[in-house]
């Protein structure tokens, strides 16, 4: 490393902590004010047992992260302040998470069961196990991150008051995160050890572990190679990442998956160069991925387990965006911010969690310039082939008409729902045809259950059942001959942009289809056109088509109009039946804001083993 590891101003350095922004020292110290005194919750037992016994998890996390938040407020205040008001609070903080049997939630504890070098999995565990191996999961590292930080500000105040408190931050960090982190290559997320690709718990993971190496230069003699294999295994994680930058997990999971890379190189560049880096085009993709998946107002693309309204990280995108040239998203985080929009444009620089603690640092230490005047420049399309996810509106530069994506893939991506062929629908920044998203998540979600939930199922998306089955999940069930084009511009339209697959080979052999074309023809400032041609060995049930609407269709001869906006036109000859799907789920009913969604199912029974469906999609007039 050629430099100390110095990124934010010290407890000493009173005019560094003056100089923060009375709105960050104000908010800081509100909470802080709010937890001195304050009797901390436990952590007992059966909470963590709940995970096991009944597959909940909020109720311990719920617990296990607001002790961690009350600790970095705590920080964050004794640190404005500077008059060691809160360090017994700290204290008690730092305390009881060194107490902790372990960091790692109870939905993550199982995840590398299997052995290193035993191909049967050990027995499930309910609780973390003193005798078994120390396992680093996402939480586990943040909490690392989170003691590393408050020893950098405050190790030493802490010392004068309790040299041992301060010595038990060193041993809990090298006995749970440094020292195993370095003796083991085969946890999955690392892909030290196999050559399957990882998802985002790699950059999320490494950007904590990094931090945790540069702290604790000082006290863990192996800290350069730790530093140094944490670059190895984020290097994993580039490598299987697409060039074009696209994202498989979702715009929510690009905050802790491309983000999280970004967080690692600005932590690098504190004691490095990395302005290389910067030059990269899949580095500068991956930033600019998030502004090709924006619809408008909070909506992003919300394929995988994404929630349609996404809190983007606005301040580390600008200052990637500033270092990559890239005037497409800066003039974006622009826009987000003049309409509020985003984790920043809401006036705070902090989240109000206790991850991301470097972004959260950095946000409130590195302020952006003044806003500049720049134009947002909405793409007319985005195409990204590697994980074959198209987006497209009526018109380049404006959030206004039609916008509409459609996607491709395998059903074994990250945090994958069956939803190959699946295609959103939007006007005016309005939901239309919409993607779920996800409901709380529990145990099910992760295990051979996640299948049954409804919001992962192929009927409940816009996608098709053929002879009564639906999508299969697997990597193996994917689309096939997928054809992306770009028309050129004819007439008074914006042109023409065209996608095509093969989605047969989503569904199981069962089903006995020979092909399924879903073939989407968008003539910006015009129409959507989706059609379907098939081939069936034989036709053991009506060909259904399946769409989730945001608003309640209203029915008419041959055509339906979609949240009073949108004509879909299908013609004579269907069935058609409305359900409402009831949002019980207090997740997925807050990101909808909404009570219910509604599917729409067409189905045609007198279709034959082979044929062409259309739709057309047109915006109302008037």
């Amino acid at each position: 490393m050629k430099r100390k590891f110095e990124p934010f101003p010290r407890y000493g350095d009173r005019k560094g902590w003056e100089a923060l922004s009375e709105d960050t020292k104000r908010r800081c110290l509100e909470e802080a004010r709010k937890l001195r005194g304050k009797e901390w919750q436990s952590l007992p037992a059966v909470l963590y047992l709940d995970f096991y016994r009944n597959g909940n998890r909020s109720r311990y996390e719920s617990r296990c992260f607001q002790r961690r938040r009350d600790l970095f407020y705590l920080t964050l205040g004794e640190c404005i302040e500077g008059r060691g008001e809160y360090l017994d609070d700290i204290i008690n903080g730092i305390w009881l998470i060194c107490e902790e049997t372990s960091w790692v939630v109870p939905a993550h504890i199982n995840h590398d069961r299997s052995e290193p070098g035993k191909s049967s999995p050990s027995p499930l565990k309910e609780l973390p196990d003193l005798a078994g191996d120390i396992y680093i999961d996402l939480f586990a590292a943040e909490t690392g991150a989170l003691l590393s930080w408050v020893y950098y500000f405050l190790g030493n105040a802490i010392g004068a008051l309790s040299p041992l408190v301060k010595r038990r931050v060193e041993l809990e960090l090298e006995r749970r995160i440094l020292g195993p982190y370095l003796a083991r290559d085969d946890f999955a997320w690392m892909g030290l050890d196999h050559d399957k690709p990882v998802n985002n718990w790699n950059p999320w993971i490494n950007s904590n572990l990094l931090v945790c190496y540069l702290v604790f230069a000082g006290t863990f003699k192996d800290y350069a190679r730790g530093a140094s294999k944490t670059i190895r295994s984020v290097n994993r994680f580039l490598h299987f990442y697409a060039g074009d930058g696209g994202c498989d997990e979702g715009p929510s999971y690009f905050g802790v998956a491309g983000a999280s890379l970004l967080d690692f190189i600005e932590e690098l560049g504190q004691v490095t160069h990395v302005d290389y880096l910067y030059r990269s085009d899949k580095i500068r993709n991956m930033a600019s991925y998030i502004s090709k998946v924006y619809i408008g107002q909070d909506y992003y693309v919300n394929y995988a387990d994404a929630p349609p309204s996404v809190s983007i990280p606005v301040d580390l995108l600008e200052r990637t965006g500033r270092r990559t040239g890239d005037e497409s998203l800066l003039g974006m985080l622009a826009y987000l911010r003049k309409s509020g929009h985003g984790d920043s444009g809401k006036g705070s620089k902090l989240s109000g969690g206790a991850w991301n603690l470097y972004r959260q640092l950095a946000n409130i230490f590195y302020p952006s310039p003044p806003e500049e005047d720049r134009a947002f420049r909405a793409p007319e399309f985005s195409w990204f082939g590697g994980i074959q996810v198209l987006c497209a509106r009526d018109k380049a530069d404006s959030l206004e008409g039609l916008f509409f994506s459609a996607k491709g893939g395998t059903n074994g991506e990250s945090h994958n729902h069956n939803d190959i062929g699946n295609f959103l629908v939007y006007c005016d920044s309005v939901p239309v045809l919409v993607d779920a998203g996800v409901e709380t998540y529990t145990k099910f979600t992760f295990n051979e259950k996640r299948y049954t939930i409804w919001t992962m199922r192929s009927c409940y998306h816009n996608t098709p059942a053929i002879n009564g089955m639906d999508q299969l999940p697997g990597a193996e069930y994917r689309a096939k001959k997928v054809k992306f084009k770009r028309g050129a511009k004819t007439g008074k339209a914006g042109g023409k942009t065209s996608l095509s697959m093969d989605i047969a080979g989503a569904y199981p052999r069962e089903a006995g289809i020979e092909t399924y074309t879903r073939a989407f023809t968008f003539r910006h400032g015009e129409s959507l056109l989706v059609e379907d041609t098939y081939r069936l060995k034989e036709l053991k049930a009506p060909l259904a088509l399946n769409f989730l609407c945001h608003e309640r269709p209203e029915l008419a001869e041959g055509r339906a109009l979609l949240s009073r906006k949108v004509w879909m036109e299908y013609g004579p000859g269907f069935k058609t039946e409305v359900e409402e799907i009831a949002l019980k789920d207090a997740k997925i009913r807050g990101d909808w804001r909404k009570d219910s969604l509604y599917r729409l199912r067409l189905t045609k029974g007198d279709t034959g083993v082979s044929g062409t469906l259309s739709l057309r999609f047109t915006r109302m007039q008037g």
